[in-house]
């Protein structure tokens, strides 16, 4: 018993597909779906030679969308300004003071001061103006092309408030 099918012979797959084609490419449409070149092995479509295909995985932010710097060091000195206005330095306070301001931060950061891949870290450090010395540093591994920081100081009188926010690029 043979595989292959008569040549005039069409079937209702056929004939839907030639009789909405024109009369004269009818035979086309036919003789090209029942061509037996179409089922042989090693006429598959061959990749394009002539395609160039780029790499679509950032390697850092878009131009123009790294850490919102000026933004962020004005909602800092709101939320600052706005908490710790008009008080004097109590111990049993400051502790309560500091989480509300950095809480505050860490919220308004996650809604406008927000950059896709960016992740933040809110630091705030609250002491007493008694005279004293105070040194204050941070580490890390850092990208200079993609991470930053911004710091605020509030002179509050009898204490001083220091808030920094670092964006570091998440790649």
């Amino acid at each position: 018993m043979s595989t292959q099918r008569p040549k005039t012979m069409s079937t209702a797959k056929e004939s839907f597909r030639a009789s909405a084609v024109s009369a004269d490419s009818r035979s086309e449409v036919i003789s090209h779906s029942d061509s037996d070149e179409e089922w042989e092995p090693g006429n598959e479509d061959k990749p394009a030679s002539d395609v160039t295909i780029y790499n679509y995985y950032n390697m850092g932010p878009a131009f123009g969308k790294k850490f919102p710097l000026p933004y962020i060091r004005l909602m800092i000195a709101q939320v600052v300004k706005e908490k710790l206005a008009n008080k004097t330095y109590n111990q049993l306070e400051a502790l309560k003071w500091i989480r509300e301001v950095a809480d505050d931060i860490n919220i308004k950061m996650k809604g406008r001061g927000s950059s896709p891949r960016f992740k933040h870290v809110v630091n705030v450090m609250l002491y007493q103006q008694t005279g004293a010395g105070c040194f204050y540093g941070a580490r890390a591994i850092w990208d200079e092309l993609s991470d930053d920081y911004v710091t605020f100081t509030f002179d509050g009188g009898s204490f001083i408030c220091i808030t920094a926010v670092f964006g570091c690029y998440q790649y």
